[in-house]
């Protein structure tokens, strides 16, 4: 069995067509992608989909004075939806994503999205699963900003990196945070020193010893 095949077994069992299998191997590259490279940057035509198989992307919004929205990650077994909606109708990125470890992934060209879609059936639902799992993610970081005060944002970006990163240490300054947040340094500086008080987490240089956000 060719690696191509053997990553996409252990990763993305429900596609697990075997002539969706064989095509699959015929047009896919593995590929490594070093930690801190943008795979999709804003203003950028999508001109592969990436798979990812190790690692961890973080995907994001930035304007146009840097100031960062973070979407969502993407963990080992899923892809981003937003690659599938630029590369299906030829569109540039409104998003960046960028890879946070050393990441691998399983790298297909865009022009096989639609003929897949239409003739591999378990293609056409794990795109429409990723769709619907990434709107989620989307209406969660809405809600957050619509509903939630900046404390409780805190809390859950907290959490979500504990998860995302599998460690309790955060290798994070108040600034990437204030970014991601699109808050300002002073506001994210005040709140985690609160949470330091109340004994949730402990400051140290550029890191974040999360200890109880229950």
């Amino acid at each position: 069995m060719s690696e191509v095949k053997e990553l996409l077994k252990q990763h993305f069992p429900q596609l697990n067509d075997i002539e969706f299998v064989e095509a699959f191997e015929k047009v896919a590259e593995i590929r490594d992608i070093p930690a801190g490279t943008s795979l999709m940057d804003i203003g950028q035509y999508i001109k592969a989909i990436p798979l990812l198989v190790e690692g961890l992307i973080k995907v994001f919004r930035e304007d146009e004075e840097g100031n960062e929205l973070f979407l969502y990650y993407i963990y080992p077994g899923q892809a981003c939806a937003i690659s599938f909606v630029c590369s299906a109708r030829e569109r540039i990125s409104q998003i960046r994503a960028e890879a946070l470890d050393n990441c691998k992934v399983l790298s297909v060209p865009i022009e096989c999205m639609d003929p897949w879609m239409t003739n591999y059936k378990v293609w056409y639902y794990y795109v429409l699963e990723t769709y619907r799992t990434r709107f989620e993610e989307v209406l969660k970081t809405v809600d957050s900003i619509a509903f939630h005060r900046m404390d409780e944002r805190l809390m859950e970006y907290l959490r979500k990196n504990v998860e995302a990163q599998g460690s309790e240490v955060l290798q994070s300054t108040h600034q990437d945070i204030a970014y991601e947040l699109n808050t300002s340094r002073e506001v994210i500086s005040r709140l985690l020193k609160k949470l330091e008080q109340n004994g949730k987490i402990k400051l140290g240089r550029n890191q974040i010893l999360v200890k109880d956000l229950n």
